[in-house]
């Protein structure tokens, strides 16, 4: 029995937007992921990765191993590969001439001798057209990467996917524009793809309990500082009424607390939960924000709308989009 954990995300744009518009001109969930489907076809790995990586070095490389839409519900489920040759997890291999959908990886040794593969890890997310609702799926040998999913979302259809009657136009500074041909105007629509993890409602019993007792609101940064003066500038603000603040010798970030006495609103509660709460965030991290009560503080992570889902295989090389 492998268990996955469940991140929801709502989806607050997807599709054709006109400028100051929040009506959508196509290019909804299921149309954007249909044409997903239908552009990585039978395609090898290697040749699903929707924008040029030399440039753009400095993002890592993406592709999509498996797709799967259930004809019943309209739901769909994607694997992405996220490459990684730095991971801090175990790293597994993926055939670069592997057709989509095929399952088999290997994993990492230093004496692979094998078939030419790309190194990384899988990204599991299920799409939910319907509610208008992606969720990620976190196993022990995979990652979660939101950013990087709506990056490969927003590049493939605005890069590699071919529109019926629709025109590509690209701006003066590249911008990738799209025009129905059946418009008599030919209005240049942006591709707008943004989601964001839904947290649970303010009336849940928990988050009730919790709101009258907070005292301050906590917030936890990793900044990079002067290396000529390791001290943060609000701190050389203090410098005179605090004289001791002076950085670590040779320390290049230098980790900070601001902590600011608040009574918030359920509403606030709320919008804080849904702008810091972090989809995989590791306990060791310190980045963060959170609610301090006398009891301590709660950090927003522990409201954002999650859930397990047991798979009854160990044997995750079987994991398929359709099997999962």
């Amino acid at each position: 029995m492998n268990v996955g954990h469940l991140n929801f995300f709502k989806v607050n744009k997807c599709g054709l937007y006109k400028v100051n518009d929040d009506n959508t001109y196509g290019l909804e969930l299921s149309e954007t992921f249909d044409l997903i489907q239908d552009w990585v076809g039978t395609k090898s790995l290697a040749l699903t990765i929707p924008w040029d990586p030399k440039e753009k070095p400095n993002r890592s490389k993406c592709y999509c191993k498996d797709i799967y839409k259930d004809e019943n519900t309209g739901d769909f489920l994607i694997m992405l590969w996220k490459s990684d040759t730095d991971s801090t997890g175990s790293l597994l291999g993926a055939s670069e001439d592997g057709e989509i959908g095929s399952s088999s990886v290997v994993k990492y040794t230093n004496s692979y001798r094998g078939k030419k593969v790309i190194w990384g890890r899988p990204c599991f997310y299920w799409v939910i057209p319907e509610l208008e609702t992606i969720v990620s799926i976190k196993f022990d040998h995979s990652v979660c990467d939101s950013e990087l999913f709506q990056d490969y979302v927003h590049s493939s259809i605005t890069n590699r996917v071919k529109h019926s009657k629709r025109v590509k136009n690209k701006t003066e500074k590249g911008y990738i524009r799209l025009s129905n041909t059946d418009d008599e105007d030919l209005y240049k629509y942006m591709y707008r793809f943004d989601m964001k993890l839904r947290s649970l409602e303010t009336t849940h019993t928990e988050l009730g309990k919790l709101i009258p007792k907070i005292t301050h609101i906590v917030r936890r940064e990793t900044i990079i500082i002067n290396p000529n003066d390791a001290r943060a500038d609000w701190l050389k603000t203090f410098s005179t009424l605090v004289p001791f603040v002076s950085g670590k010798k040779n320390a290049k970030t230098r980790q900070i607390e601001i902590k600011a006495e608040a009574k918030p609103s359920l509403n606030e509660v709320q919008e804080i939960i849904e702008k810091y709460s972090a989809e995989d965030r590791e306990k060791r991290l310190w980045d963060n924000v959170g609610f301090a009560t006398d009891k301590g503080i709660t950090w927003v992570d522990k409201y954002r709308m999650r859930d397990i889902l047991n798979v009854p295989s160990d044997d995750y090389s079987t994991y398929s989009a359709a099997y999962i």
